[in-house]
């Protein structure tokens, strides 16, 4: 007898990964603008401003180059993920602590075998949408085993 894998193919959504980046953007702003107002010499607030640009550039450019070789992710019933890069090949990757699925919304943070890091926001295409009940369902499983 034969076994199918259970398993929730994933395309992430342009317009969600915008969202991530402006998010990551304002954020950093926000960060400059807190540094700004601290109550500190105002050398001290140059080096928290400068190293606080750095940092989130950094961050920043890790998760633009996650989102530029990811293409699409197979999450399997027992939590192991494929990840399909822009170049056609397949990657294997394991899910990282601080990801969350809901109803609608899932924060997927993911470390492929090769060592890069990927944080990916994902939504539910519409009500009646399989893959997403397949995750959602897998998830639910992952949980309770952990």
């Amino acid at each position: 007898m034969s076994s199918n894998t259970f398993s929730s193919e994933l395309t992430p959504d342009p317009l969600l990964r915008c969202i991530v980046t402006g998010s990551g953007i304002a954020a950093a702003a926000g960060g400059l603008v807190a540094i700004a107002g601290l109550p500190v010499a105002g050398t001290w607030r140059a080096l928290a401003a400068f190293i606080w640009v750095v940092a989130s550039v950094v961050e920043l450019s890790l998760v633009a180059k996650g989102h530029l070789c990811c293409q699409s992710l197979r999450i399997e019933q027992g939590g192991n993920m494929q990840i399909t890069m822009t170049s056609g090949c397949c990657v294997p990757a394991t899910l990282s602590a601080g990801s969350v699925v809901l109803d609608s919304f899932g924060w997927l943070r993911f470390k492929a075998e090769n060592g890069r890091r990927h944080v990916e926001l994902i939504r539910r295409k519409s009500p009646g949408d399989k893959d997403w009940r397949r995750l959602q369902v897998i998830w639910r499983h992952l949980g309770a085993g952990h």
